[in-house]
């Protein structure tokens, strides 16, 4: 059972309909792809080790549009981007054309995309390949793609195989999610998000995190998930969370955690955090722990691990007001009666900065 369900859930347009007899129309896999989503359906057990992925939901966006600031909706980028955007362009069948597009690969490299949404096979200007279920394959540039009237698959060179993405998606052999006990943990408690960055190690069991979005007419719902059979490491993604947040709820399964909370709609706002990553640099991460003494009117912030950073800035609504550099230290800040405020904590490396924890105090 996923964290979230609605409208526009992760098995989108493309991945199974309907004809309102019970029948599945698309012909595309022997399997009922309705009750997957693409990051089950879609990822290879192949491929690179070390995975990053990406997914939004245009169609659930387009529902909520009237709810959502106008500066949201066209900040969200409608096509992918990079030469699979071009492709989109020109294989679009009607307009809007796309309902979902869903981004995995390395870091580092554009990565393969998977778009759902209205294609026209015709289109395509040049030779056609044998054919995958209801899939047309050709090349060009050195790109591999694969389109239906209803999905795109777009395998640069450095990306997982087109084969590899098909016998998934198409045929239902060797998806990572059913291969990987920990990716499919986490994959599996992404459904219905709206929007999805995340990120997993590649090992057996190994260690993943993903943040997602799910909007709704009124509220949406935010999730956090970890996964990984470190219980230390389950701990400090606790700890950070509550820390970064005043109004998170924490829930741990076995070796994976899901933290949520909830904004209205309204107020929601696009961030994105790396959906096209291999060309802009990764954030700082940091774990970090906040204690509040309102008897002695202290704050404690102390370095609990570290990701790639050079170190951590304390800021309050006054200014810079210390600097952790090693994990393991920790920083107390004194305050007067009455003093209020927000605390917030900075991962720098170099000139990059990232926010990784924040908590209001009153004394």
């Amino acid at each position: 059972m996923g964290l979230v369900s609605g409208a526009g859930c992760l098995g989108g347009r493309g991945l199974g309909t309907d004809d309102g007899n019970g029948a599945d129309t698309t012909g595309e896999t022997d399997d009922d792809p309705s009750d997957l989503t693409p990051l089950e359906q879609w990822i290879p057990a192949t491929g690179c080790t070390e995975l990053l992925f990406h997914y939004r939901d245009l169609a659930t966006v387009r529902q909520h549009e009237d709810v959502l600031q106008p500066n949201v909706t066209e900040s969200i980028p409608t096509v992918p981007d990079g030469d699979s955007s071009a492709f989109v362009e020109q294989l679009a069948d009607g307009e809007p054309a796309v309902d979902s597009i869903c981004r995995f690969g390395s870091e580092g490299v554009a990565g393969n995309v998977v778009v759902s949404g209205s294609f026209d096979p015709d289109a395509v200007d040049a030779a056609l390949e044998s054919a995958t279920g209801d899939f047309d394959r050709f090349e060009r540039d050195g790109i591999s793609m694969a389109v239906s009237s209803e999905t795109l698959v777009v395998s640069p060179s450095d990306g997982a195989a087109l084969e590899a993405i098909l016998a998934a998606g198409v045929e239902g052999t060797d998806r990572r999610a059913e291969t990987n006990d920990g990716f499919g943990q986490l994959v599996d408690r992404l459904d219905g998000s709206t929007f999805v960055w995340g990120e997993y190690d590649g090992n057996e069991n190994g260690n993943g995190a993903a943040f997602s979005w799910a909007l709704g007419p009124e509220t949406t719902t935010q999730s956090m998930v970890a996964v990984s059979a470190d219980a230390q490491r389950m701990d400090e993604f606790e700890d950070a969370m509550a820390d970064r947040f005043d109004d998170v709820a924490v829930e741990t399964d076995g070796n994976v955690s899901v933290a949520t909370r909830t904004l209205p709609t309204a107020d929601y706002e696009y961030r994105d955090l790396f959906a096209e990553r291999g060309s802009q640099p990764t954030q700082p991460q940091a774990g970090v722990t906040i204690d509040v003494d309102s008897i002695a009117r202290t704050v404690t912030v102390t370095y609990v691990a570290s990701g790639d950073t050079d170190r951590l800035e304390i800021r309050d609504w006054t200014g810079l007001r210390d600097e952790l550099t090693e994990v393991g230290q920790a920083a107390t800040l004194e305050y007067g009666r009455d003093e209020s405020g927000t605390i917030t904590i900075v991962a720098v490396r170099g000139e990059t900065e990232a926010v990784v924890a924040e908590k209001s105090i009153s004394f």
